[in-house]
Formats: structure tokens, sequence, C-alpha cells
């Protein structure tokens, strides 16, 4: 294992147990370590998103209380705004604008907000659908363009939902060429990512599965107005 995988996993360990705990201060201290050690904003996220996965694991196990979870939630939205506030650098030019939204039914929008600071971070435009349903968020979206819809799903029973929406955004015009990016915890069964059309059958219904930020972040740039040659980088996971 590398030092800086053996640090991550460190600081992971050190964010978990300072959550579990309801020990805000010493989780926020955890991410000021972070940022003192010169890690990057994408690897401070790394250990935020891998906690958040790990304490809704231990809640699904009936380990923790749902009061828990939430107060976990709650500490690492804050962590998330306040690495952004401190290690987020802007590009003055603009790279596309990312509309970001969870499943309909889903409230997972943590791993998304993350995403959305990064990608602002590369220069890009963001929302990120935080209330009511996708269908009226694009009926509100019709006259603007959107260069990349980014879609997630944590929980399995959602994917479905997630089809539904790439179906819809295809049939509107006005999105003919935006890109649509999936990624989140429910795709890594092989039977929703097919549903999706990123299995053996390559539907073609989404343009990238992402399995990581960084994969998230490589598919953005080859499509942003800021590379003079946009890639076609096809769908992530149809090659392994």
């Amino acid at each position: 294992m590398s030092r800086a995988r053996s640090a991550l996993d460190k600081h992971k360990s050190d964010y978990l147990h300072a959550v579990l705990n309801k020990d805000k201060s010493s989780a926020e201290g955890v991410v000021l370590k972070m940022i003192g050690e010169g890690f990057a904003l994408g690897d401070v996220y790394q250990v935020l998103g891998r906690a958040e996965v790990e304490v809704g694991s231990l809640w699904e196990k009936g380990s923790i209380t749902v009061s828990d979870e939430h107060y976990a939630t709650s500490v690492t939205i804050g962590c998330v705004s306040m690495a952004a506030d401190k290690l987020r650098t802007f590009r003055r030019e603009w790279a596309g604008f990312a509309y970001l939204s969870p499943a309909d039914g889903e409230f997972h929008v943590i791993g998304l907000g993350m995403l959305s600071e990064l990608l602002r971070s590369k220069g890009w435009e963001t929302e990120i659908r935080m209330s009511g349903t996708l269908h009226s968020a694009l009926k509100a979206l019709a006259g603007r363009k959107v260069d990349l819809f980014c879609l997630s799903a944590t929980m399995p029973s959602n994917v479905p939902r997630v089809a539904d929406a790439v179906r819809a955004i295809r049939n509107i015009p006005t999105f003919k060429d935006a890109k649509i990016l999936v990624g989140g915890a429910a795709f890594e069964d092989k039977e929703a990512r097919e549903i999706i059309g990123a299995g053996p059958e390559q539907t073609g219904l989404i343009d990238y599965l992402a399995s990581n930020f960084s994969e998230a972040l490589g598919f953005a740039r080859s499509i942003s107005k800021l590379n003079p040659v946009n890639h076609n980088l096809g769908i992530a996971g149809s090659h392994t």
C-alpha cells in the first residue's frame, strides 16, 4: 500500500470515529489536518465520501440509529463546504453548464455536492436539484442549454428511475447535444449497469458511467468547452 493511500485510510478512520462519536470538532480537525498536509480537494472528498458510505452501511445493518446517520451526514455536508472554501480555485474560462440530480425519491446529495464543487473548480457552472422532481426541473430547464447532466443513485431500487430520467432528457429537443454522466453506489451492481445501458449490450442510453470522482472529472474535461478536441470516451465499465 502506498504512503498516500495509507494516509487517506488513516484520515478516513479518524473522521469516521469522530462523526460516530458525535465529535464535530474532531471531524473538522481531520479535514483541516489533511489541508495542512497538502492534500487536494479531491483527496479530502474521497475520505469524506468513503466515510459516508460506511456510515450508510452501518445504518443499514442496524449498528447505528437514523439519528446517528443524520448527524454524520450533517457534519459531512459542513465539511464539504469548509474544504471547498479553503481549497477551491476557480478558472476564469467557462467550461460549460452542468445540472446535477439524484434519482427521484432519493435525498443523498453529498456526493453530488462534492462533484459540483470539483466541477466548479474546473470552470463549470453547476446547479443541483435539491427538491421537487426531476421532471419538473427538466421543464424549468427546457429553455436553457445544458452541456452535462450528472445523475446519481445510491439505492438499487432507484436505478429504473435514473433510466426513466435519462429517457426523458433524450426526448427533449433542447438537450439533444447534452451529455449524460451517471454514478453512485447503486451502479456497483451489474444488473443496474445494464438497466442504464452500461452493460454488455451497450444500448447507448447514457454517455458515461463513472465509478469515482476522478473518472467523472475526466469525462467532464473531455467534453469541456475549454477542450479544443472533444474525445468520445464511450461507456465506462464496458471493457473490464
